[in-house]
């Protein structure tokens, strides 16, 4: 009943203001031009890049480990727990900015930045402290209070919309598209952070800063590899999103890099609403695997399978029934040439929203050096489709890496997530 309620809040928000993103996107196209928007999208990835290397996914360690404690009453040691990964987060984010600075020259040069651009950057990449989902995060999805957590996506969207607005409104300069974009992930960031704070003072769970780093490896068994291993986790993530955007612009240029980026945005506001339940179904399965109630597990992953492939095999077919006129209608001619880009992606997305409940079975089951090989397997399996796919078909053929990447990823999961189901099932019985 709680993930019902939850997925219905998300998807509804995010159909929503996955729309207003489509929206913001077709206004700047046709008002500020292609190599604009690729600017603004490269600096955006290589803010990114930074953001997702260098992060320790402490929320996913919230949710592993808090539900345990939370379980068991420990309040004082959840204090500590919250204490430790809020530093951690601070420090992460820090390290990646300050990297994130030091390679703007490169960057610069490679990207072609405007000189405008260039010397915002440095201020621009401080948005690594609002774009990661932190420990903060992690201890508002426990608690159930996803409210808060969605309203970060839809502050966003409403407050580049809006200035997006303005700025046509003004005829304002394709630079002030920078600071657009900036001051939405400002906008988004802070909200969940003032829910947090909120949250930990109602429940008696203000982080406690005296847990030292070594005593951490004592008072939490394996927190020390979860978090290397969920850290490596976001290296696919970073390969698949941002990867082929800079690659694209660093080579062919920003009208390339956004003509991927919005063909991937356009596909993933159709199965990124879905993919996003994994996070909300991870509580679930966390206080679930505390219990052993393996067989229960078994049986939600069933139902999510079947629902999913019913849900992908409509959309997916609706929407690409339909895409010829979408694109020309949002976007221009000017990327109607590159329709098969968008099928790919579709494509490609749909067949990676089916198992979205995988990746927090597994963490939530203590394997996170399982799930880490299957992403980089599949990773792997992206780059060499993506790779082949650009150099007989250009750039359209990039596609073909996604749909490799989530069949790869797929197949792998569920027949090694098979076997470990029954393992966990015969040990309970």
């Amino acid at each position: 009943r709680r993930f019902f309620k939850n997925a219905r809040l998300l998807l509804g928000s995010r159909f929503v203001f996955g729309l207003l993103n489509l929206a913001t996107t077709a206004l700047v196209l046709r008002h500020f031009g292609l190599a604009e928007l690729g600017v603004v999208l490269l600096l955006q990835s290589y803010t990114r890049l930074f953001a997702e290397i260098l992060k320790f996914n402490s929320w996913q360690a919230v949710l592993r480990y808090g539900a345990l404690l939370d379980e068991a009453g420990e309040t004082e040691k959840f204090r500590k727990f919250m204490g430790f990964v809020v530093t951690l987060d601070i420090l992460a984010a820090s390290v990646a900015t300050a990297c994130a600075i030091l390679f703007i020259p490169v960057a610069q040069a490679w990207f072609e930045w405007p000189e405008q651009v260039a010397t915002f950057a440095p201020f621009f990449v401080f948005a690594v402290f609002f774009i990661t989902q932190g420990a903060h995060t992690g201890l508002l999805r426990l608690f159930d209070r996803l409210g808060a957590v969605v309203m970060q996506h839809s502050l966003n969207s409403v407050v580049r919309f809006s200035l997006v607005l303005i700025l046509i409104a003004l005829d304002a300069e394709p630079f002030y598209l920078v600071l657009a974009w900036f001051a939405a992930y400002l906008a988004g960031g802070l909200w969940p952070i003032c829910a947090f704070v909120q949250e930990a003072l109602r429940r008696g769970l203000v982080p406690h800063f005296t847990l030292g780093w070594f005593a951490v490896g004592r008072e939490f068994d394996g927190i020390w590899r979860f978090l290397f291993l969920t850290n490596l986790g976001s290296i696919p993530a970073v390969v698949i999103q941002s990867g082929p955007t800079m690659v694209l612009g660093g080579n062919l240029g920003p009208a390339a890099a956004a003509t991927y980026e919005v063909a991937r945005q356009f596909s993933t506001s159709i199965w990124h609403p879905v993919r996003m339940l994994g996070p909300i179904i991870f509580p679930e399965f966390a206080r679930l695997t505390a219990k052993g109630e393996w067989i229960k597990i078994r049986a939600i992953f069933k139902r999510q399978l079947v629902l999913t492939f019913i849900l992908g095999l409509c959309v997916g077919g609706v929407l690409l029934s339909i895409l010829p006129l979408l694109v020309k209608y949002l976007y221009g001619p000017e990327l109607s040439d590159n329709l098969w880009l968008f099928r790919l992606l579709i494509i490609g997305g749909v067949i990676n929203l089916l198992g979205f409940a995988i990746r927090p079975a597994f963490l939530s089951a203590n394997k996170a050096g399982t799930m880490l090989t299957l992403q980089m397997a599949a990773t792997l399996v992206f780059v060499l489709a993506a790779l082949a796919g650009y150099y007989v078909f250009d750039l359209n053929g990039v596609g073909f890496g996604l749909i490799g990447y989530a069949i790869a990823f797929q197949a792998l999961s569920l027949v090694i997530g098979q076997r470990l189901l029954k393992k966990r099932i015969r040990r309970t019985r």
